[in-house]
């Protein structure tokens, strides 16, 4: 595993949530993510890599979370139906800046991200890379849990 490649995603997603909502999340160990298990995560933003490195960062969390973060950065809805166009638009926004933070940081690479894809809903699928592993983060925070996923060819 090149912790080059995974390490500046890892970086400017805790840079991003001190930045942006005062918030220190904690990362735990890393492991291997089995592609076709269940998951707890409602809302995925997921952005696919390419040039000297190939693919897939996603960043999940759970609604709770992204009701919490929407609220830290004062966003005002007008009515309830905004939130979850909000929630997606939002989750969006953020994966595109962890992203591109995480690629300025690695200037000796010609690294490409595509725009975010989101996906919502319980066990949503993530289309992740054939014959890959797949690295998990998780990171924990007063406000709730999050995690970052990796897999490039080649891990």
């Amino acid at each position: 595993m090149d912790v080059s490649t995974i390490n500046p995603f890892l970086s400017s997603c805790e840079e991003a949530f001190k930045t942006m909502f005062n918030i220190d999340p904690q990362h735990k160990a890393p492991y291997l993510l089995n592609p076709g298990s269940t998951h707890m995560w409602e809302v995925s933003g997921l952005v696919k890599v390419s040039g000297d490195e190939t693919g897939i960062v996603v960043f999940r969390l759970q609604k709770r979370l992204a009701e919490k973060l929407l609220e830290l950065s004062g966003i005002t809805l007008e009515s309830p139906e905004d939130l979850e166009p909000m929630e997606k638009d939002f989750v969006s926004e953020f994966t595109n800046i962890i992203t591109g933070n995480a690629v300025s940081e690695m200037q000796q690479k010609t690294i490409i991200v595509s725009s975010p894809l989101i996906r919502v809903g319980e066990n949503h699928p993530i289309p992740w890379p054939a014959k890959t592993r797949i690295i998990g983060v998780p990171f924990y925070t007063k406000q709730g849990i999050f995690e970052v996923d990796l897999s490039f060819t080649g891990m």
